[in-house]
């Protein structure tokens, strides 16, 4: 998933796609924050900011909308029985030692 320009590819496909979907959470939540925080609830003239309602309201429309139509997937045995089964699995620092070598974090300076 491309980071770029506010995920600007993932927002496009997200505006075309059809229902169901599944927000990226990260995505949501920093675009949640960002209308929260990022906005007066008042306007210098002491009214309620009705544009900040507005987009929190379309926000929160979109994450409802996308998640209104049920996914039509029937379990299969198969995989329900390797989930159930599963036993190789790697402990958290070992997950964390991984992560380091495929995508090292920058050192602050």
């Amino acid at each position: 998933m491309d980071s770029s320009e506010s995920y600007k590819n993932l927002r496009s496909a997200l505006k075309s796609a059809t229902p169901p979907l599944i927000a990226y959470l990260g995505l949501c939540m920093a675009d949640l924050t960002f209308l929260i925080h990022g906005n007066p609830d008042q306007l210098e003239s002491g009214h309620v900011n009705f544009t900040k309602r507005h987009l929190t309201y379309t926000f929160m429309n979109v994450v409802r909308t996308s998640q209104a139509v049920p996914y039509n997937i029937s379990p299969r045995d198969d995989i329900i029985t390797f989930f159930n089964n599963f036993s190789d699995y790697m402990e958290e620092e070992e997950m964390w030692q991984r992560s380091e070598q495929i995508k090292p974090r920058k050192k602050r300076s």
